[in-house]
């Protein structure tokens, strides 16, 4: 069905928003990784750019978790029994979450030390 307007819009994505936070364990952790960073970041003294980095690879690892949770559950919702495409699917859309946490990881990880060490 087809949202009327924008702001229909805007209300459908708040709900998928929060199902998928609530459904999926992933995002608690994210969230708790992201807080982690983001007190470290605090004591550390980041500058205004080392936020704007966090933010943005924080923002991209959700918007991963959101794609690989919904190719999870549209997988399967049509594939009930074991299939190799079905395996390969979700292991290339995990793939994507691993890999943007891991740009996660490397730029806090670069942030911080540059912070600590200079």
């Amino acid at each position: 069905m087809k949202n009327k307007n924008f702001f229909q819009s805007v209300k459908r994505a708040a709900i998928g928003f929060v199902n998928g936070f609530r459904s999926e364990r992933n995002f608690k952790v994210y969230t708790v990784i992201a807080l982690v960073f983001l007190a470290l970041n605090i004591i550390t003294g980041s500058g205004m750019y080392d936020y704007i980095i966090m933010l943005s690879l924080v923002c991209a690892a959700f918007s991963a978790e959101y794609f690989n949770t919904a190719l999870e559950r549209l997988c399967d919702s049509f594939c009930s029994k074991k299939d190799d495409d079905v395996k390969f699917i979700k292991d290339v859309a995990a793939g994507a979450v691993l890999a943007i946490g891991i740009a996660f990881f490397s730029a806090e990880g670069v942030i911080l030390a540059k912070n600590i060490l200079c």
